[in-house]
């Protein structure tokens, strides 16, 4: 049995020896980290509340995912039907972390590029974009995502230490930097041996 906190749409996914952080906790608003006295902005991110039945469908994927039922999360996950595209881009977020847990990174990155598509906002996807493209080897593109998850969660005024500290780790390992990671040039194109 997963040993993780459940809380609506939460939990922590340490991989990588503690260096890459897949994340499906719900976003809060949070002051950012170098101006603290300041106040919380609104999270614009931030999952409808409960007693609404698709939450509470998503919920119960979670839960089956929780109880070890992998199959039956996925399942649950591909019949619910979202009216917003807020709550698609949780959907598939947090179906992905499903893939992520199971190491069917490539499976995640898919639904993971439909939740970032369906709401550019959703930090926590981007996040776990990053981690998905990182496991896949797609390293310029993991940095991208990173990048784009700290400048949506300071644009929501949420925390993005989580993003932060996935670059980072990332940047340390690979000696890469934003646009020009490992395996890729300037403009970020690949540069690998088959020119792709």
């Amino acid at each position: 049995m997963k040993n993780h906190t459940l809380s609506l749409f939460a939990a922590v996914l340490a991989v990588s020896a503690g260096n890459l952080w897949a994340d499906n906790a719900t976003p809060v608003a949070t002051t950012a980290a170098a101006a603290p006295a300041a106040a919380p902005a609104t999270d614009t991110t931030a999952k409808p509340k409960s007693g609404n039945p698709t939450i509470a469908a998503i919920q119960a994927a979670i839960d089956l995912d929780s109880a070890g039922n992998t199959t039956a999360a996925v399942e649950a996950f591909e019949k619910i039907q979202t009216k917003s595209k807020n709550l698609e881009a949780w959907r598939l977020n947090d179906e992905a972390n499903v893939y992520l847990q199971v190491n069917d990174s490539a499976k995640a990155v898919s639904l993971l590029e439909g939740a970032t598509e369906a709401n550019p906002k959703n930090y926590v996807a981007w996040n776990n974009l990053g981690t998905a493209y990182e496991e896949t080897g797609a390293t310029d593109k993991a940095l991208d995502a990173y990048q784009k998850s700290i400048d949506a969660a300071k644009d929501a005024g949420a925390s993005s230490a989580k993003a932060e500290g996935n670059l980072a780790a990332l940047q340390a390992r690979t000696g890469a930097t934003k646009g020009t990671a490992a395996g890729g040039d300037a403009s970020g194109n690949s540069t690998d041996a088959s020119g792709n």
